[in-house]
């Protein structure tokens, strides 16, 4: 009894540090190195006003992604909003929502997580909201599906109950934070 005590508390411990242990049919153990997932991500540099940007990235893991989110804010705010990022067969891809006239830049970084609970992030981008002749490669979504059903979730509670600083059009559902 004291043996599988030490052991579940061993396998807790070697959990903690990413490591997994494997057991062969003949009781020995082996451990297993287990790495937070791979983020492959050309950052979006600029995108042009009343458009929606759209973030994708590829995430690579050693088991299973569970979820990818891209957190966002404008320069003008402290919190970041997120949306779930969705598979489309080759890579993960979130839009956000329109920006307001005056917001300058959207920040932004890319989140994941696998099934052993290992994170990972990029570092942070900035995307510039120029005028659409001094952007030379826009990153937007036009697919009329994608940008009237967006889900934005706060990561505050001081965000209050709606979006501030993206436009509410396209905003399907707007989750704001939970006091704890």
């Amino acid at each position: 009894m004291a043996a599988k005590a030490v052991t579940g508390y061993l396998v807790v411990a070697l959990a903690r540090l990413g490591i997994a242990l494997g057991v062969a049919s003949s009781g020995a153990a082996a451990a297993v190195i287990v790495d937070e997932p791979t983020v492959d991500h050309q950052p979006v540099e600029c995108s042009v006003p009343e458009k929606n940007p759209r973030i994708c990235s590829y995430v690579l893991d050693d088991g299973e992604v569970k979820r990818v989110r891209v957190y966002f804010r404008s320069d003008r705010q402290d919190a970041y909003y997120w949306s779930q990022m969705a598979f489309d067969g080759i890579q993960f891809c979130a839009t956000l929502p329109v920006a307001e006239d005056h917001v300058q830049a959207i920040d932004y970084y890319v989140w994941a997580v696998d099934d052993e609970f290992q994170t990972t992030r990029t570092r942070p981008h900035e995307i510039s909201m120029r005028q659409s002749s001094s952007c030379s490669y826009p990153v937007i979504d036009e697919d009329p599906e994608r940008i009237s059903h967006l889900v934005i979730n706060a990561t505050s509670v001081k965000q209050g109950n709606k979006v501030k600083d993206f436009e509410e059009k396209g905003v399907e559902q707007f989750v704001p934070a939970k006091k704890r």
